[in-house]
């Protein structure tokens, strides 16, 4: 049981649907359905009763509600006083990052040095994020930005793009098409998708929705919301999904293959931060992530500046 369970827990009694609750989330019914389910089965207790009408909380439901409101209200608490221990410390400036590396590949390390040498006054804390909370630590003030892979669209976050990398198409080394060296997406039409459990946006690029004008993705697979996940549903089940070609590189695994998808869309990399956040740190980050990656963008191979 994680704070996002409890999260999406209060949510869902609060709108009395899980609709309703997927709209204030900005994700996807099926991710939220499955991750609720995830948490019954856990705590081997039926939250909701399930009808047509919408969701009705049980008795232990109610109850787990109560807790997970006070939870909450807890972690918020500690995250106001830890901000405001740290504005008296001196200047910092909080990054968060899918899988550390891999959220601007070999960009990553380059930009965050010269962060650093052209700012030593700041201090920077890193914090490795999901598919599915990215933006909501950036909304709600818990990281100042994200080095981000797009899309991210949401009315509070403003991104800068900062590079472009291919995408690949990553299968099980079982998989029928393992062997191929490089695919075009209709190649791949037929393929159900490894679901992703992160905003739609963002899930449908990577499951190629927009391309194949549908969603299909394989609904015996719980989506996963981070690289890792990723890895162990290819390692274990006969599901496909595409991802920046960096992860190839800095995240391999020998059950694991790679085909290029040169007529797919490129990954853009991006530096995400709420918007109307006027602090100059962010500024000073935003400057050095464009002059860096620019710098350096012959480190990640096959990719442009943008």
């Amino acid at each position: 049981m994680d704070l996002r369970q409890l999260q999406y827990l209060v949510a869902v009694a609060e709108e009395g649907s899980v609709r309703g609750a997927a709209r204030r989330l900005y994700m996807a019914q099926p991710p939220l359905s499955q991750a609720l389910l995830r948490l019954e089965r856990e705590l081997g207790v039926a939250l909701f009763t399930r009808s047509s009408r919408g969701v009705v909380l049980t008795d232990a439901g109610r109850e787990l509600v109560g807790r997970s409101r006070e939870i909450i209200s807890q972690v918020e608490d500690a995250k106001t006083a830890m901000q405001v221990r740290d504005r008296d410390t001196g200047p910092d400036l909080r990054i968060g990052a899918v899988a550390g590396p891999l959220s601007a590949g070999e960009l990553t390390r380059p930009i965050l040095d010269a962060f650093r040498t052209q700012h030593p006054e700041i201090t920077v804390k890193l914090r490795d994020t999901s598919f599915a909370d990215q933006v909501d630590l950036v909304t709600s003030g818990v990281i100042d930005l994200a080095l981000v892979r797009c899309p991210i669209e949401h009315d509070d976050v403003d991104v800068v793009p900062i590079a472009a990398e291919p995408r690949a198409l990553f299968v099980p080394s079982t998989h029928e098409l393992a062997a191929e060296q490089h695919l075009s997406v209709d190649d791949i039409t037929d393929y159900p998708m490894l679901a992703l459990d992160a905003p739609d946006s963002f899930a449908s690029f990577w499951q190629l929705d927009p391309e194949r004008g549908r969603s299909l993705v394989d609904q015996a697979i719980p989506p996963v919301s981070t690289v890792q996940g990723i890895q162990l549903a290819l390692e274990t089940a006969q599901v496909v999904v595409t991802g920046c070609a960096a992860m190839a590189r800095l995240a391999p695994s020998p059950l694991i293959r790679a085909i290029e998808l040169p007529d797919a869309s490129p990954s853009i990399i991006g530096v995400a931060y709420r918007r109307g956040n006027t602090r100059p740190e962010i500024r000073a980050f935003l400057d050095t992530a464009l002059a860096a990656a620019a710098e350096n963008i012959a480190l990640l191979p096959n990719a442009s500046s943008v």
